[in-house]
């Protein structure tokens, strides 16, 4: 058994290998398992082994799965969408898909099992098959919630992860009669054709709240200047012809700029301008919030003198 390319691969697998594997490099089921008896492997699945000393890392347990599975298994759903940064989940479950209708089942697992799967949508990072965003959005309407699923879409597309486009083409190519999840995802891209790319999540996450409450002008990264034209602040969102300048706090990016400034200046300065500053928390926005849509509404209905 060459032990120098099995080692290799491990190390790109996060410490894991299948008896596939082994065979692959000259070993055996027989070999797998002394060396499980002499304590330098351990069983994770049928077939498949970690590497005692490796860490038993989140990716060590996804790789396994797919590892249990065949070779054409990817991660996807809850579970893609939280490597992809897309969503966060206090238990994300353990999710792969597979094109193979007769495939093992796997303790702790949720095997999807589809005859649309191809390695048309999957990708490869840091070791690990997992379905693309594109694919991973149409995949998650079928386990989560429209609002989860609008959010897990602002998120990519204010990360330049994806266009309005791919994941439209991913939608139609695998939309049929019954999929389910497919009617979850397509009214928030008719709502999103022909509107620019969002800059980043905020931009993003703030345009689908504002929408839904049917609220419409306002400008992201605006520059406010006073009356002389002078420079005075630049505001997450502005309302130039109401005057209302609309800030959301926390948000991580904006985390190094305000810690430099206090935020008092930054409103005597817009208020000295003739403008409200109305601010918001990040996770109000990214909530959605009924609260944030209707406090702007209102300040909307005051205009400036």
């Amino acid at each position: 058994m060459d032990h120098g390319a099995l080692g290799e691969l491990a190390r790109r697998q996060h410490g894991v290998v299948s008896l596939a594997q082994v065979r692959g490099v000259g070993g055996s089921r027989n070999k797998a398992w002394y060396l499980v008896g002499t304590g330098a492997w351990r069983q994770l699945h049928d077939g498949v082994f970690a590497i005692v000393g490796a860490p038993a890392t989140r990716a060590q347990t996804l790789i396994a799965a797919c590892l249990a599975i065949g070779p054409e298994a990817a991660i996807s759903h809850r579970a893609a969408a939280q490597f992809h940064g897309l969503l966060t989940f206090r238990d994300c479950p353990v999710e792969v898909t597979t094109d193979r209708r007769r495939s093992p089942e796997v303790d702790g697992a949720i095997i999807h099992r589809m005859d649309d799967f191809s390695a048309h949508w999957v990708c490869e990072v840091d070791g690990l098959r997992v379905t693309t965003v594109a694919r991973t959005l149409v995949d998650l309407g079928a386990v989560c919630r429209p609002s989860t699923v609008e959010a897990a879409l602002d998120r990519a597309l204010g990360r330049r992860l994806v266009t309005i486009r791919s994941v439209r083409d991913a939608l139609v190519a695998v939309a049929r009669q019954g999929r389910r999840g497919v009617g979850v995802l397509r009214p928030f891209l008719d709502e999103r054709l022909g509107v620019a790319a969002p800059a980043g999540v905020m931009e993003a996450r703030m345009a689908s709240l504002l929408r839904r409450a049917g609220i419409v002008g306002a400008i992201p990264e605006y520059v406010v200047k006073d009356r002389r034209g002078s420079f005075v602040a630049v505001v997450d969102f502005a309302f130039p012809d109401a005057r209302l300048a609309v800030e959301v706090d926390g948000y991580e990016a904006h985390a190094p700029l305000r810690a430099f400034e206090d935020g008092k200046v930054r409103d005597r300065l817009l208020l000295d301008a003739d403008w409200r500053p109305l601010h918001f928390f990040w996770s109000e926005v990214d909530r959605q919030h009924p609260r944030v849509a209707a406090d702007v509404r209102r300040h909307l209905r005051r205009l400036p003198p």
